[in-house]
């Protein structure tokens, strides 16, 4: 028996031990990691961050990748060639309205649309 418990007390003097030199070694990358990322956040300036806000507003574009100028100038020109389309359309091309038809509930509230479903 006394065996048993000198192998225990060395196993568990050994699990605490490496558990220490884990801590060691973790509390150093840690360190080290925290100033390199502390040192690029402080490298990264107001005026780097309004530069690139200005580069993806007007900077430089591809057909795949358009700049937000060009992007809000091509959803503009699609939204005024729909609605162009839409007015040189006959007013007979539209539906007239049906008030039995009607998707949208009435402003009455009055509507039993859930019927049993209602709470």
């Amino acid at each position: 028996m006394p065996e048993d418990r000198r192998e225990q007390a060395e196993k568990e003097l050994e699990e605490s031990l490496h558990l220490r030199q884990r801590r060691a070694v973790n509390n150093a990358y840690s360190a080290l990691e925290g100033r390199k990322i502390a040192s690029a956040f402080a490298a990264f300036t107001f005026e780097e961050a309004a530069d690139a806000q200005i580069e993806l507003i007007e900077g430089q574009d591809t057909q795949a990748h358009p700049n937000y100028l060009n992007r809000v100038a091509a959803l503009r020109g699609e939204i005024e060639r729909a609605v162009d389309e839409l007015k040189s359309l006959p007013p007979e091309t539209f539906r007239d309205v049906r008030v039995d038809e009607q998707a949208n509930s009435p402003e009455s509230g009055d509507d039993d649309t859930w019927g049993e479903y209602a709470g």
